[in-house]
């Protein structure tokens, strides 16, 4: 017995001064008089591990995993189970490895478990840095509700500024100051995220009072400047910020972090080009960082690198940023492919997947417009075009080619093959419409964002909707379009703006299945439209801007594809309105409808000409629909009444 304990003394000893293969040495010894004793087999997986320089992961999560069996079996023998402190390191340990893998869910199951008995832990120390890990995890995966009750926890029980706290008792690496450092780092990170910039403030200088002008402390000014709006000076303490070594201890790339950011300060600036080459630039910097470690074994995914770096790679975050820049400054298919990457990471993401079918979309609408433009050829069996007007001549492939060119084609394609169309973008939908029903639920994960909370979560759903109802519209699917739209403006707490889109679609939707009362009915503005129907909230779509395709049934002219004003949107639903009299030969109403439209543009859309045109075609007026017509004619040539009658009559069929 005694001599055990001197084992275990000296074992203790050469583990606090770092001589970890003195100390397994000593366990070994130890282990052979206590050969069931879960404890001590724990501390040698503990020491062969730090002996590696925390490289041999996948031996360690297998000892520990080993070792909580033993603790099981010693119980099953001694009849007396085994409690959660007894057990409190090893979980410690494995949240600790689960954290650092970005397994957050698995290492928030452990460190709750520990939470709950902290009280009846060996030490305060231990219950510390259970709350300091816990909390991170917290910040990482947004859950700022928790990590602000984990905070409030830790100062009202460990760091009381009394004299009588039990904050002065804590020993560490860095002893109380090491755990204070943390706390306000935490809580300042807290504080950047809820957007409590005064808090902030007071908790940065609070933590630059103990570590000093820290990477982390540079960091967080750069937010602050940034949420103020002061982005040139966030810029500015960006360029002053540490960028050696390469990868910190904790296992952070400090150059990707600090080009990301500049990205995202470039683009708030509108400089789109510049924002996507930093962006990248903090790609190149992650992927080079991960070259510099030796490569991994497959059989052995987890040992071959140092534990903090094995989830050093942001690879994913960083092509996330880089994705929505590129989708929001008009490069769809570059989005694509950069979000098709990300979401096989993120998958449980539904906003993630509307960005990918909104990239899709957009995608797929500037072929369609580069086609109807002819800037693409519109059969894959023209070659190549030669000469001009009566001496153009079509230079047709090789049938070989063209069967060849033909096989490659999307449409041939099945449509859950990833690629930027209409199909390829339903798929994405549904996904997302999935992953946010039922239609109430208290908060939904958007990781690498924040968390979604209910209204968000509505208001995302209503975006989803709306998507999915534009895209059946393109599929030529009315029937789907139709049940889509009517669930977005049943939604009790749909936007006003969606509501609009609902209408439209529904419209739409309801004149291709031959229903044209009912699509009327959606199309009278005096009772869809208010004045606030333009007002976007950031609820509104869970994002804080409009997440919503071009509606088919814009009015060119009008500003922007969507409408702005709630003038631009009567001006709209009043066009369609006119289109439909028209297919009901009702050229009395046409002409009310149009008109109204046109007193409410600025600048008198072609689209409203041209059909003003036709209906005064259509009702005998053929002098007035020329006079009309010649109206949005760049160039007017000089043509006889009788010539122009035949050729539109012609024309229209």
């Amino acid at each position: 017995m005694d001599n055990e304990i001197e084992l275990a003394r000296l074992a203790k000893e050469a583990f606090d001064s770092h001589r970890y293969e003195s100390c397994l040495s000593s366990l070994n010894k130890l282990q052979e008089h206590r050969r069931s004793d879960g404890r001590v087999a724990h501390n040698r997986a503990v020491a062969q591990y730090l002996l590696s320089n925390l490289t041999l992961t996948d031996g360690f999560k297998k000892s520990l995993l080993s070792v909580n069996a033993q603790f099981d079996r010693d119980s099953e023998n001694s009849g007396v189970e085994a409690t959660i402190a007894d057990k409190a390191v090893l979980y410690f340990n494995q949240a600790l490895i689960h954290m650092r893998l970005h397994q957050y869910k698995h290492a928030t199951f452990l460190l709750e478990q520990l939470f709950q008995v902290h009280n009846t832990l060996h030490t305060d120390s231990l219950a510390v840095e259970v709350s300091l890990l816990l909390i991170e995890v917290c910040l990482r995966t947004n859950q700022l509700e928790m990590a602000s009750k984990y905070i409030e926890f830790l100062e009202s029980h460990y760091f009381k500024s009394s004299n009588g706290g039990r904050g002065e008792e804590l020993s560490g690496d860095g002893g109380v100051e090491s755990y204070r450092s943390k706390m306000y780092l935490f809580k300042a990170c807290l504080s950047v995220l809820t957007g409590n910039i005064k808090t902030c403030k007071k908790e940065l200088k609070s933590l630059t009072s103990i570590s000093g002008n820290s990477s982390a402390a540079q960091f967080l000014k750069a937010n602050i400047e940034f949420l103020r709006g002061n982005f040139q000076k966030s810029l500015k303490v960006l360029g002053s910020t540490q960028k050696s070594p390469m990868v910190t201890e904790s296992g952070e790339c400090l150059t990707a972090f600090s080009l990301n950011n500049i990205g995202c300060i470039h683009y708030q600036l509108g400089k789109y080009s510049l924002a996507a080459h930093y962006l990248r630039k903090a790609i190149e910097e992650n992927d080079a960082a991960l070259n510099g470690f030796p490569p991994l074994d497959k059989a052995t995914p987890l040992s071959g690198r140092p534990l903090a770096v094995l989830g050093v790679n942001c690879r994913h975050i960083l092509l996330y940023n880089l994705g929505i820049q590129q989708l929001f400054s008009g490069a769809p298919m570059a989005a694509f492919d950069s979000l098709l990457e990300v979401v096989q990471v993120y998958h449980a993401n539904p906003r993630l997947w509307l960005r990918l079918a909104e990239a899709s979309v957009s995608a797929h609408t500037k072929v369609s417009h580069d086609l109807a433009a002819g800037q693409v050829m519109k059969s894959g069996s023209v070659q190549l075009v030669v000469g001009s007007g009566i001496n153009r001549k079509l230079v047709v492939s090789p049938l070989q080619q063209t069967n060849k060119k033909g096989s490659s084609d999307t449409h041939s394609q099945s449509a859950a093959m990833p690629a930027p169309t209409l199909e390829f973008a339903a798929i994405c939908l549904r996904n997302a419409l999935f992953l946010v029903s039922p239609e109430i639920i208290p908060s939904c994960s958007t990781l690498p964002g924040p968390t979604l909370h209910e209204n968000s979560v509505l208001g995302l759903r209503c975006s989803i909707l709306s998507y999915l109802s534009y895209v059946s519209l393109g599929l030529g699917d009315p029937l789907s379009a139709l049940s889509y739209a009517t669930q977005l403006l049943a939604s009790p707490t749909q936007p006003k703006c969606l509501e609009f889109l609902g209408h439209i679609y529904s419209a739409e939707a309801l004149v291709l299945l031959d229903r044209i009362p009912e699509a009327l009915h959606h199309l009278n503005p005096e009772n869809n439209l208010s004045d606030n129907t333009f007002t976007i909230t950031s609820s509104d779509t869970g994002e804080g801007y409009l997440a919503n395709p071009r509606p088919s049934c814009s009015v060119e002219g009008l500003e922007g594809a969507f409408p702005s004003s709630t003038s631009n949107a009567k001006a709209m639903m009043l066009h369609n309105m006119a289109t439909v009299f028209c297919l009901r030969r009702e050229n009395d109403k046409a002409r009310s409808a149009v008109q109204q439209a046109i007193k409410l543009c600025k600048k008198v859309p072609t689209k409203m000409i041209l059909l003003s045109g036709y209906i005064e075609m259509s009702s005998g007026n053929t002098s007035l629909a020329l006079d009309i017509l010649k109206k949005c004619s760049p160039n007017p040539r000089p043509t006889s009444s009788k010539k122009s009658k035949y050729l539109m009559s012609k024309l229209l069929g």
